[in-house]
């Protein structure tokens, strides 16, 4: 409840740095399966230089994470809903990239989104090179922050990624300029009681007048009795 009366006051979204993320592989998890790519003849301080780039790239970029999917997942709200008065919004993949589009014309900044590509990239707690092929279609500078071990798979993520040469926030925050237009819909908790549902219909209606983000407790509601 919180984060979303900060999202509607500020009319932000934020981007959280990469290197505040709870899974410690983030960002370095395909760091060995990179070096193990470079040519045969590539000098040690080339890799030593790679190696360096891509740690130091967890200080320098920003992600906002999203669930790509036409249907909610039990899952997510389990781990990432861990109370009852947690919510999600509901955007799409066009609007989301149209926000860091706009942002990186006016900013210091770089962007690059896409799905994450998860893979058996950890066995046995190592780095397994030997059997995985790097993922295309992503740049390589930013290519780590795209693969993830498939333990995590249920997530079906899709990220915006910001880069900033030298960042020295902990965060950055991107304008929107019509909340009604980049939100379709706010879910909240399945288990979340009627009060709540309808304490944030009212909030958006009245304090903020937007009316026409849908509110609603999730569908996913019928697997508690609710």
């Amino acid at each position: 409840m919180i984060q979303l009366l900060d999202f509607l006051q500020s009319k932000e979204l934020r981007f959280t740095k990469a290197d505040a993320f709870e899974d410690i592989q983030e960002g370095y998890i395909g760091l060995d399966a990179m070096l193990k790519a470079l040519p045969h003849n590539a000098t040690d301080e080339l890799r030593l230089r790679t190696k360096e780039e891509i740690e130091n790239l967890n200080n320098e970029c920003f992600v906002s994470c999203w669930h790509l999917s036409s249907s909610e997942s039990l899952a997510m709200w389990k781990i990432y809903g861990i109370h009852n008065f947690s919510i999600a919004l509901v955007s799409d993949v066009d609007r989301v990239m149209s926000l860091g589009e706009a942002y990186c014309k006016v900013s210091p900044v770089s962007g690059v989104m896409g799905e994450v590509i998860y893979d058996n990239y950890i066995v046995d707690a190592k780095a397994n090179v030997n059997v995985i092929g790097l993922p295309t279609g992503y740049p390589s500078s930013v290519l780590t922050l795209f693969m993830k071990a498939n333990a995590y798979n249920y997530e079906r993520e899709w990220r915006l990624v910001l880069h900033k040469s030298k960042a020295d926030e902990k965060a950055l925050t991107v304008k929107i300029n019509d909340l009604e237009d980049f939100v379709d819909a706010i879910y909240v908790s399945p288990e979340a009681p009627d009060w709540m549902v309808e304490s944030i219909k009212r909030l958006l209606c009245e304090q903020f007048k937007l009316p026409n983000i849908k509110v609603s407790r999730s569908p996913l509601s019928k697997h508690f009795g609710i």
